[in-house]
């Protein structure tokens, strides 16, 4: 009986071991981190599209996001540790938990760490993630200190607040992104659009937004834009602004720069309206040389008007106030620069360009 009792401990001892023990194998990587194995969980998505990743504010690293055909969601993981030995690294490591579930209102991607954390200021607990969703799914995401780097097609991407790097391709739908100092990309992004960051580059390339004002936000870095349709309002200070491609729709197409150059080269303009105002610099503006438009523009008593090779009428004329007509004028461009900074407008045959 004894001997019985004794073969029972010993093996809930070892089925109490496989649960709670050292279950993750943790090794030195190439960068020279405690990393785990490749981690993989899978569920299916149902009804709902709608994808919600939320983490710990304790937690860092990068989430790559891309599609399938396939009715499920499946996340794949690594858990890194820098830490001053092994056995530290897997302290931390084991307190970091990845969850995936389903539920009515969709998909959710729970990353999990204490708060405060165990390890300190030397040292870093990092995810490095690819998480794989259905083509056309919704994506709320909710992870400060994550870098994005998402590829759809997607129906929407939401990052309300973010301190990572953020990337994301082929949305159609909303897009509502906002980080602070660093690098923000899009492309290929049609629908209700907002992106900002600051201290940073915001670039964009080959946006469409007929229906809705797309709104683009940067503070301390550059605003480049390469291919854009529709309606746009762009808010920029001590940063380059470029429009490039530029077919405004619309009345409500509205560029504000402070303390740096805006240039902007429209490719046609039909019955559409423009205001671009900038403080302290210039406003270099390439047009069609059929362009059909009403032009105001104005700078302070230190600046000067430039307009070349394009036919109009002058409707007034004064040292810093110029008003034209050039064509029938369809169109409305205002622009204007408040303190020193120039005004340039350059007619272009668009068959040559």
């Amino acid at each position: 009986m004894r001997k019985f009792s004794s073969f029972l401990f010993i093996i809930g001892s070892l089925m109490l071991m496989t649960i709670t023990g050292y279950s993750q194998k943790v090794y030195k990587d190439k960068d020279g981190l405690f990393s785990t194995d490749l981690l993989a969980d899978s569920v299916l998505i149902g009804n709902n599209s709608q994808v919600v990743i939320q983490s710990a504010s304790t937690l860092a690293g990068t989430i790559q996001i891309l599609t399938t055909t396939e009715n499920m969601v499946t996340v794949e993981y690594y858990k890194k540790s820098k830490s001053v030995n092994k056995s530290r690294a897997i302290d931390h490591i084991d307190l970091v938990a990845v969850d995936l579930s389903c539920s009515p209102s969709g998909i959710r991607l729970q990353l999990r760490a204490p708060n405060p954390p165990p390890w300190n200021t030397s040292e870093a607990t990092t995810l490095d993630i690819s998480l794989y969703v259905p083509a056309g799914s919704f994506l709320e995401i909710d992870a400060s200190y994550f870098n994005l780097d998402i590829t759809g097609p997607l129906t929407g991407v939401v990052v309300p607040s973010s301190l990572g790097r953020l990337k994301v391709t082929d949305v159609i739908g909303i897009l509502d992104l906002t980080t602070a100092n660093r690098h923000l990309t899009i492309s290929n992004i049609s629908g209700k659009i907002s992106v900002e960051t600051s201290n940073s580059t915001l670039e964009a390339h080959n946006i469409y937004s007929p229906e809705n004002q797309a709104v683009f936000r940067n503070q301390g870095g550059d605003l480049n834009i390469d291919g854009f349709e529709g309606q746009i309002s762009i808010k920029n200070s001590f940063g380059r602004i470029e429009l490039i491609d530029f077919r405004p729709r619309g009345d409500r197409n509205i560029i504000r720069g402070k303390s740096a150059p805006i240039v902007i080269d429209i490719i046609d303009m039909n019955d559409e309206q423009i205001i671009v105002s900038n403080k302290f610099e210039d406003i270099d503006i390439t047009v069609p040389s059929d362009l059909s438009a009403a032009l105001s523009l104005s700078v302070d008593d230190e600046g000067k008007i430039e307009v070349s090779d394009l036919e109009f009428i002058a409707d007034f004329v004064q040292k810093n106030r110029l008003s034209l007509i050039a064509g029938e004028g369809n169109s409305n461009v205002n622009c204007s620069v408040n303190g020193t900074g120039n005004i340039y407008i350059r007619g272009i045959d668009m068959e040559e360009k």
